[in-house]
């Protein structure tokens, strides 16, 4: 070991036992000198090495310092921003619930958005959070199943040193920013193979097309679907977006026959299969005697009416604290975030006959 890095070692050994205190001066270099017998340029390369490891700081004219990071941290801005499609409905109160009680307990400030799943929204919200000074941003993709033109504001904030973490679904794009979402793929999975087990052959399903997660829920029902040895109903599913979503009476005709045909039927969540649950009811198809349903996101509109939604369960608060937690663990390292996801579990109530 060279006599530089002998001396790093050295000064390292007596900050981690506590003799040199952060945000304290370390002797000066001529008495390292003359304490360890070494020139003046070991004695620089030691404490350059230490600041490039961010353990030291010099001061012009004031001499060497060990670095106090939890002083640095308290002056530093304490404000994140997390941005949702929606914010006072469904399953997102849920996650603001979680993500504020985390940052809060970590002395972090919440500053809330949402884009209304509008791309233009979205652009509008982070042209915003560019002028500002952030520390972090939670955020969900606006319509992430589709080309999105506002890359390079995130590229832009990424720039700046702004950890991003996505929640739900993620930009290809962007790949390198951690995601903390429901295992969607496996939720329409999970769903399918109940209406199987229940013994429906003749399934459709209704997705939404303009978001990651109904198309990754869809691969999960299809996948479920052919594992089973059920290759021929493509033609008993249909699609919506988000336009479509305010609406779903002008979808009625296409919808009934799309699944006039079907035994049970997997819907993208719980707010598309209440839609849904109208519009067969408004046409004489009982739930679950006529047609099963299964759906995804278990919230309360699972257990509105007559009939209790038998429902994937989306984890909602523990993702809002995990993907805060992730945030925060982020800003206090410098590096990179990893992935979660949360397992796929169906609760089951009465909309689906065991036939």
């Amino acid at each position: 070991m060279a006599k530089y890095q002998m001396l790093a070692e050295w000064i390292r050994g007596r900050i981690e036992e506590g003799v040199f205190v952060p945000g304290k001066r370390l002797p000066s270099e001529l008495k390292l000198q003359e304490q360890f017998c070494v020139s003046r340029q070991t004695v620089r390369k030691a404490l350059s090495v230490l600041e490039e490891e961010g353990v030291l700081k010099s001061r012009q004219g004031s001499g060497t310092y060990v670095v106090d990071k939890e002083a640095e941290e308290r002056q530093k801005g304490r404000r994140i921003a997390v941005v949702t499609t929606y914010v006072d409905n469904y399953i997102f109160p849920g996650i603001l619930r979680g993500i504020e009680h985390t940052l809060s307990e970590a002395g972090f400030q919440m500053q809330i958005a949402f884009t209304g799943n509008r791309l233009s929204r979205e652009a509008a919200v982070l042209k915003d959070l560019l002028s500002q000074e952030l520390r972090g941003l939670i955020i969900e993709t606006t319509k992430s199943a589709l080309p999105n033109p506002n890359l390079d504001l995130y590229r832009e904030l990424k720039a700046r040193g702004i950890p991003i973490v996505f929640i739900n679904s993620r930009y290809p794009e962007l790949s390198d920013c951690p995601m903390v979402a429901l295992q969607d793929e496996m939720a329409g999975y999970a769903a399918v193979r109940h209406l199987i087990a229940c013994g429906h052959r003749r399934i459709g399903g209704l997705f939404k097309s303009d978001d990651g997660q109904g198309i990754r829920r869809y691969q999960g029902f299809m996948r479920g679907l052919w594992e089973a040895g059920i290759y021929d109903r493509e033609g008993s599913v249909a699609w919506f977006d988000t336009e479509d979503a305010s609406d779903f009476s002008r979808m009625e005709q296409k919808l009934l026959e799309r699944f006039r045909a079907c035994s049970g039927i997997l819907c993208y969540n719980d707010s598309a299969s209440r839609e849904v649950l109208e519009l067969l009811q408004q046409n004489g198809i009982r739930v679950p005697e006529d047609l099963s349903v299964v759906s995804v996101d278990d919230t309360e509109l699972a257990l509105l009416g007559n009939v209790g939604l038998t429902s994937v369960c989306h984890p909602k608060g523990r993702l809002g604290k995990e993907a805060a937690r992730e945030l925060l663990s982020m800003i206090r390292s410098g590096l990179p975030g990893t992935d979660h996801e949360f397992e796929a579990r169906l609760v089951e109530r009465d909309s689906v006959k065991k036939l």
